[in-house]
């Protein structure tokens, strides 16, 4: 099994299961003891997990995940599909009231998702895409409850979040 297929199927084995372990572990990246700053760890891991695990090959964000929009994503996608920013929204999108995003995809999976799981707008995606999964961000833990529920989207998050546990623990296996 290649590498992507071996995270893939450790993911959709154990990501349930080690989800309260693994959101105590984040919350605990919050009051570091130890000395040791989350974001040194987490910042190759999030290397590393994008060379093991291939987006095109998984796409459950995009499949299982409510996809949000600013209105600037919205300007710019329906520019790019040639069609007014109204009739894009009236389309695609659901209003989110109370939201930084304003928009939310109305359906599930992404209306953009390709059969082929690739993003047919990929150049223009919304902004929550190009800096999803967040895991490669500054201050990696002020995102603890993001992360945590991330894991149980993304086999990259999971993988991610489990690798510095047991980096964190001393332990080079769980």
């Amino acid at each position: 099994m290649d590498p992507h297929d071996t995270a893939m199927d450790d993911w959709r084995r154990n990501a349930a299961e080690h989800d309260d372990r693994n959101y105590e572990f984040l919350r605990s990246l919050k009051f570091p003891d130890d000395g040791v700053e989350p974001d040194e760890i987490a910042a190759p891991l999030h290397t590393q997990a994008f060379q093991i695990i291939d987006c095109t090959r998984c796409a459950n964000c995009c499949k299982t995940m409510s996809v949000r929009f600013t209105p600037d994503d919205v300007e710019r996608i329906a520019a790019h599909l040639g069609m007014p920013a109204d009739r894009f929204i009236a389309t695609y999108l659901m209003v989110i009231k109370d939201d930084d995003f304003g928009y939310a995809v109305e359906n599930k999976p992404c209306p953009f998702l390709g059969p082929d799981d690739r993003c047919t707008i990929y150049e223009v995606r919304p902004t929550v895409c190009r800096e999803f999964p967040h895991t490669g961000k500054p201050d990696f833990a002020t995102r603890v409850m993001s992360h945590s529920n991330n894991a149980l989207q993304c086999p990259a998050v999971f993988w991610i979040v489990e690798q510095m546990r047991m980096k964190m623990a001393g332990a080079d296996r769980p």
